[in-house]
């Protein structure tokens, strides 16, 4: 049974050549992609990539909810069958805790992140969302349920797979030293980046919680970009890459659990190098990620597309939808780029006359393509669901909308 808080150690993997480099590349993409877009656009790819987090982070842990029932939910349109309207509130819980944690970091930017306290209030914020049957646990001993307490640390010995994490009565200690060695605002450069990997793993290592603390880990990861100030970071998803690859995802999560293997892996109770695979892995997952949504995002592709979505519409070839007018694909393309323009700017970007493009904005608007705070006042770019396969193909699984 592990009580030694040194027996977390190492507590990062030895940050050799090849790491720094991946660690400043990821760095590097993640500023430029931050520069891609207007801030008003950017907000609302963000917002969409809530629901893109909240569909693959429950996917890791076995739970499917169909990308539509996500945005129904969002919406506050809950399906009448009882298992697929939990799922919808399972994913609704994730997305106003992730947006409850950014505006919680963006108003206090000073907030200690790493600290058990916050730990627990992810934990607690999440799994008082959620319906009961979530927190809902069976005693392997007794074959009982009985129900988790949302925030509370475990107070019993667990097992997880192979893994036997740290004692529960010292879990206050673990977490202290956790939160000594992982703290962003010690740390500088690349080692920041590094250390986000490092503690994904170290906290599901020591198991804080008897339930969802993956759900947690991956929270806490995505804090941690922002504390970290990773440039982009919102505009790509660390849960789409690891849903992924699952498999290797809890391959390597396992791996660096190992404890130390000969005198060539480290000085610590646990293995260096396997934690260094896993920090290797991580960081290219969130490369990967970052490309993709590099691509995703290139203005050019990204005009190209919602034209494409124009043309379909226009010939009538979306099944379920009315003819739009052709002159919407320049509108659309204009708002995307430049965030807002006035209802002016409209009317002269799409070349018809008044009472035509009136028209043709209040349909935009009707279908959400584009949002305005009054009638009067500037339309802004917007994402309703049923284009998000369109402008941003495999986002989501293929096939999925």
């Amino acid at each position: 049974m592990i009580k030694n808080i040194s027996e977390m150690d190492p507590t990062f993997p030895n940050q050799d050549g090849k790491l720094m480099d991946l660690a400043m590349d990821v760095h590097r993409q993640a500023a430029a992609l931050g520069k891609v877009l207007h801030k008003i656009t950017r907000h609302q790819v963000t917002q969409l990539l809530r629901h893109i987090n909240s569909y693959y982070s429950n996917l890791i842990e076995g739970h499917h909810t169909h990308p539509s029932d996500i945005e129904r939910a969002v919406q506050k349109e809950y399906d009448t069958n009882s298992e697929k309207r939990h799922l919808q509130e399972l994913s609704i819980a994730h997305i106003e805790v992730q947006q409850k944690m950014e505006n919680l970091i963006a108003e206090h930017p000073d907030i200690q992140i790493c600290d058990s306290d916050f730990i627990t209030w992810i934990h607690k914020s999440f799994y008082e969302l959620v319906p009961e049957e979530f927190r809902r646990i069976r005693d392997p001993k007794t074959g009982k349920d009985f129900l988790m307490s949302p925030g509370e640390l475990r107070q019993r010995q667990v097992v997880v797979g192979r893994h036997v994490p740290v004692s529960s009565d010292t879990l206050p200690d673990f977490l202290k030293r956790f939160n000594n060695v992982y703290n962003p605002d010690k740390l500088h450069g690349t080692a920041k980046l590094i250390a986000i990997a490092a503690s994904h793993h170290r906290l599901a290592w020591i198991h804080p919680f008897l339930d969802g603390n993956g759900r947690v880990c991956r929270l806490f990861s995505h804090a941690y970009m922002m504390k970290a100030n990773i440039e982009s970071h919102g505009l790509w998803t660390i849960s789409r890459g690891l849903a992924r690859n699952r498999d290797e995802y809890m391959q390597y999560l396992a791996l660096a659990d190992a404890p130390r293997q000969g005198d060539y892996d480290g000085r610590g109770n646990l293995s260096e190098r396997n934690l260094g695979q896993f920090c290797t892995f991580y960081l290219n997952i969130c490369l990967d990620q970052i490309e993709f949504m590099g691509e995703l995002l290139d203005l050019d592709k990204l005009q190209d597309r919602i034209k494409g979505y124009v043309d379909l519409r226009s010939n009538k070839i979306i099944s379920g939808d009315n003819e739009l007018r052709p002159e919407a694909k320049y509108i659309l393309v204009e708002v995307m780029l430049r965030g807002e323009i006035s209802r002016g700017d409209a009317k002269r970007i799409s070349g018809l006359n008044e009472r035509t493009a009136r028209s043709l904005v209040s349909q935009l608007e009707k279908e959400k393509l584009i949002t305005s705070e009054s009638h009067r006042g500037p339309i802004r770019f917007n994402i309703p669901p049923k284009v998000v396969g369109y402008y941003f193909p495999n986002l989501y699984p293929e096939g999925m909308i």
